[in-house]
């Protein structure tokens, strides 16, 4: 729950960040450009603590998906910008793919409970009368937080 927690906060940061930018750019620079630098910084600290857990596309999708779908409800709300249907469709199709996967369980989910399949054994080769070990061969799936 912790991982989930940092990666909404990293979200919400961002789009305060984001929302400081524009303010940098229109209104008020210092307040804007301070409240960017702090809000990027945390978004991008909290973001590296939920990708321990969570998977990197996954997460990114999150950060992202919901990140662009924030700003731009800020963007109308703040700012009175307007929306076409094409890019409210094209924000709805962005939403839909991030439910797909982050949903999504997968080839990947079936794979984890699959047998793994044993190489044959490498018989040692001897050098100038030295023995040199086998490479060990390993998997993707080996690699560990």
């Amino acid at each position: 729950m912790y991982y989930w927690f940092m990666l909404a906060l990293a979200v919400v940061a961002e789009v305060i960040s984001t929302v400081g930018m524009k303010y940098a750019a229109t209104s008020s620079p210092i307040t804007g450009y301070i409240v960017m630098a702090l809000m990027i910084s945390l978004s991008f600290y909290a973001f590296s603590r939920a990708v321990v857990h969570i998977p990197l596309a996954v997460s990114y999708a999150i950060w992202e998906g919901l990140g662009l779908f924030l700003i731009g409800v800020a963007g109308v709300v703040l700012f009175g910008e307007y929306l076409t249907l094409g890019e409210m469709f094209a924000i709805a199709l962005m939403l839909f793919g991030l439910l797909l996967v982050t949903f999504d369980k997968g080839q990947a989910a079936e794979a984890d409970d699959a047998a793994v399949v044993e190489l044959p054994k490498a018989k040692p080769a001897r050098v100038a009368g030295a023995q040199v070990k086998p490479a060990r061969i390993g998997t993707l799936g080996e690699v560990a937080l």
